[in-house]
């Protein structure tokens, strides 16, 4: 199995806005995130309420599944 890695770079281009754009509404949580106990954490999570949190948390289940699970033995890359 070969994987083509042409053009990613454009790829990257497309995508980098967006995943600025993820970044910047999730900073816009983080005073009230930090300040939550854990509890209140998962019931925000689990509210469904909030689907710029529910994008987010999609897809850090999907990295950790997929790519980036045990990612604490590559230590600082």
């Amino acid at each position: 199995m070969n994987l083509n890695l042409t053009d990613q770079e454009t790829e990257k281009a497309a995508i980098a806005p967006k995943l600025l754009k993820l970044k910047q509404l999730l900073d816009e949580r983080k005073l009230i995130w930090d300040k939550l106990p854990d509890e209140k954490r998962k019931k925000w999570i689990q509210s469904g309420k909030d689907p710029v949190l529910d994008i987010a948390w999609d897809m850090y289940k999907y990295l950790h599944k997929n790519f980036f699970k045990g990612a604490d033995r590559y230590g600082d890359i």
